[in-house]
Order: C-alpha cells, then structure tokens, then sequence
C-alpha cells in the first residue's frame, strides 16, 4: 500500500505497485552539427528521475489524485517501504476495475522529483 498526502488529507492505494520503471533523466543533448556531432553532457541528474506504478485506488483516492495531478501540487508519496518522496504525480493512464463497477480504478502514474 502506498500513501499519497496533501494540505492534510491522506489517501491510500489498495495494492503496492504491480510494477514500478524507474527512467533516469540522463541530460544529454545534441546541440550543434557542422562536420561531425557535438554533444552537450550534463550527466545524469537524480531530481530529474521520473518513477512509473502500477496501482489500484478506491473512487475517493482517486478523486483526490486526479485533482492534485491536475493543480500540478507537489504532493508526499511514502512507498510501501515506509520511504517518503515529495513529487509531482503524473496521471499516464487509468481504468476503471470491471468487478467493481466504477468504485475502483486501475492506473498507471508517474513520479517526478521537483
């Protein structure tokens, strides 16, 4: 289980992550091509990392992670390891869990460090 927290409400999903993707922001970037390839590096920067889940939420939760996705609201996430991260959630796709008829929804989010 993992819990989200924002101006003083705290929702939880109803599973851990079936799957999790961690993507590093690796910063490097064409900028030039004139007889070869340049290559600006800044390296890899850890606050750019953006973490992928798979999770399940009740309707409530997910009416309280739909709005802070959409305020764009820095919120808390502490993982099932009892880790707590402060990040931007991204709302990648979802659907609603057929057996329980619109009171549950299935999605994948993403995590961004800020």
């Amino acid at each position: 289980m993992v819990s989200f927290a924002y101006g003083g409400t705290t929702v939880y999903s109803l599973s851990n992550p079936s799957s999790e993707t961690i993507t590093p922001d690796d910063r490097q970037q064409e900028i030039e091509v004139i007889g070869g390839v340049v290559v600006q590096d800044f390296g890899h920067v850890a606050a750019g990392d953006k973490i992928s889940w798979t999770l399940q939420f009740d309707s409530t939760a997910w009416t309280s992670i739909v709005t802070w996705w959409d305020a764009r609201y820095m919120v808390t996430v502490t993982d099932a390891a009892g880790n707590a991260h402060t990040v931007r959630i991204v709302v990648k796709s979802y659907s609603y869990v057929p057996m329980f008829e619109k009171k549950a929804v299935q999605a994948v989010i993403e995590l961004w460090y800020a």
